[in-house]
């Protein structure tokens, strides 16, 4: 009996490792990408240690799945078999939104620095609600770039089957429900 249950245990694990080993990105990592948003978004600001550029600037950073890198570069993502069409679909919505939303991004990092030095305490500062339409302004921008977050998930989802989208969330990557 109990080696029954270790034949078990190393079965599991050699078909877990296997899927593992065998589970890869359709594309490399876009490194040249990351490098040209880093170039763009240029120093970070005096209170933020690492930036994740234009990511950090949407009005929702985190709770949203980002498609196009779970469809193109997770790590799982080879496993939704895509086509060259489809990828190629992928890559164009990726270079149509991300430039945009890396415009816009822009606008917010330029508009928070501009507060933040307004509100430096080297400074001697009005009251604080003299600011509060900056701050609309910055929340705007930040929900029309959320915006363009959503058109580009419902882009990369038109894209895929639906078969396709339920095996990308199986990945683990992100529970959408």
């Amino acid at each position: 009996m109990k080696s029954i249950k270790t034949l078990t245990k190393v079965t599991l694990s050699i078909l877990i490792f296997g899927v593992s080993v065998a589970a890869e990105p359709n594309l490399p990592s876009p490194v040249e990408d990351v490098v040209k948003m880093e170039k763009m978004a240029g120093s970070v600001g005096a209170f933020t240690t690492k930036e994740s550029f234009p990511k950090d600037y949407f009005l929702m950073p985190k709770n949203l799945p980002y498609l196009v890198g779970m469809t193109l570069y997770d790590s799982s993502s080879s496993n939704l078999e895509l086509s060259e069409e489809q990828i190629n679909a992928i890559l164009k919505i990726k270079k149509e939104l991300m430039s945009e939303a890396a415009k816009k991004a822009l606008v917010v990092k330029k508009l928070e620095l501009e507060l933040m030095q307004k509100v430096s305490f080297k400074h001697k500062t009005p009251k604080m609600s003299e600011f509060y339409p900056m701050v609309d302004e910055i929340a705007k921008l930040r929900a029309e770039l959320t915006k363009i977050h959503l058109n580009c998930i419902e882009k990369v989802k038109a894209v895929l089957t639906k078969e396709q989208f339920e095996e990308m969330l199986d990945y683990g990557v992100v529970n959408m429900f």
